[in-house]
């Protein structure tokens, strides 16, 4: 219930966000430019690079034609990058295609592609950038690369590239049914970043079949709605949150992925509602180190191969009932270490054959009612007495 009031808020937020971010960046426009690389429109600029430097900000740039360019913008603002046709810009895979740094409310319209460079879009120490209907791919090393910036992607495509298709640190990414494919590496890295990933005009957001991972969050806070991690290799994760970060994560899947489907650890919050995490290689939700695990209704575990859901090492697993762990090939749910259960209400929990549907260790507590879950191995000892 709290899940559900917090993700409205964060909807009204976010297109508000959105409103005031393209307003913002359009309505200063005063300024209009044409680029045509093949030199065949009288008066055009012949490269996007020439453009930016001999225009003024509060900018708008049509592209017409196909461009092979470095694109260098600093301290700039109002700047508008425009196509109504598909065009690529590409790059040399030994610089970036697009550095933005210290700029503020730069946006591109496509449908645009920016590929072979060494990294896609290169982004530092600024805000209000807009990314919508642009593909980043067949880049060197990373598709999008931010720090300390606010940026905004809106039905878009980061695929292909070499090492990771999305790597941020600080600042804010919102990624607004965008998909995240067959990067080398992971499909994202967060670090330190508020991180948004939510539909866009009916389009699910998707994180799928990248090389080694989904996507792996640090000291970052996360809300997702509707996302679909799925069937990325590597036996490492779908996505994994540790040190000090929070995800709160309702609709959507984590399913098909060649390692664990959730990982939280080292002091984490993760949270669940209304999702599938299944058919996961190596489990569906590993929950460790001082971590808290919740699921707040919904929430199916089923299929997975390991454990359905294990909480280790002094931490905690809250239940607020409705949610169901079954047909996982080991345990159903593992409590050790320390650990503890809260189950708020009843979930529908059960173990194949030869497995415990409850399987509770060392010193590990549980609240609440456990009696319908067999066959189980939790005796007294393991049950804390309620307090009257």
């Amino acid at each position: 219930m709290r899940l559900q009031r917090d993700f409205s808020r964060l909807r009204v937020f976010i297109c508000l966000a959105i409103f005031v971010l393209s307003g913002t960046a359009f309505a200063q426009t005063t300024n209009n430019a044409t680029i045509d690389c093949t030199g065949a429109t009288p008066g055009a600029f012949t490269s996007i690079s020439q453009a930016v430097f001999n225009s003024p900000d509060n900018t708008t740039f049509t592209i017409v034609s196909n461009c092979a360019d470095q694109i260098d913008i600093q301290n700039r603002s109002n700047l508008n990058f425009f196509a109504n046709i598909p065009v690529t810009i590409t790059g040399s895979p030994n610089i970036q295609v697009f550095t933005i740094s210290n700029s503020q409310n730069i946006s591109f319209s496509g449908p645009i592609t920016v590929s072979g460079g060494l990294t896609g879009f290169v982004i530092i120490n600024s805000q209000g950038i807009f990314l919508s209907q642009v593909t980043v791919q067949n880049n060197a090393t990373f598709g999008i690369s931010t720090k300390n910036s606010q940026v905004q992607v809106f039905n878009g495509s980061i695929s292909s590239n070499a090492r990771t298709g999305i790597v941020t640190s600080g600042g804010s990414l919102e990624l607004d049914g965008v998909t995240v494919s067959n990067n080398g590496r992971l499909g994202i890295s967060s670090n330190a970043t508020q991180l948004f990933f939510i539909d866009g005009n009916d389009l699910p957001p998707v994180v799928s079949n990248n090389g080694l991972a989904g996507i792996q969050m640090s000291n970052s806070s996360a809300s997702f709605v509707d996302l679909q991690i799925t069937n990325n290799a590597g036996n490492n994760f779908g996505l994994d949150a540790f040190t000090n970060s929070a995800v709160v994560m309702q609709g959507g899947s984590i399913n098909g992925n060649t390692g664990p489907g959730v990982i939280c650890s080292s002091t984490s919050h993760c949270e669940f509602a209304q999702m599938q995490i299944n058919g996961n290689i190596g489990g569906g939700i590993q929950t460790n180190f001082h971590s808290e695990l919740d699921l707040d209704g919904a929430v199916q575990i089923t299929g997975n191969q390991g454990v359905g859901v294990s909480i280790d090492q002094h931490s905690a697993f809250a239940s607020s009932g409705g949610n169901t762990i079954s047909g996982n090939t080991g345990d159903g749910l593992i409590v050790n270490a320390l650990s503890t259960l809260d189950f708020l209400a009843p979930d529908t929990i059960t173990a194949t054959a030869g497995n415990l549907a409850l399987n509770c260790n060392n010193g590990s507590l549980v609240t609440g009612d456990i009696s319908t879950y067999k066959p189980k191995k939790c005796g007294t000892a393991f049950q804390a007495v309620p307090i009257h």
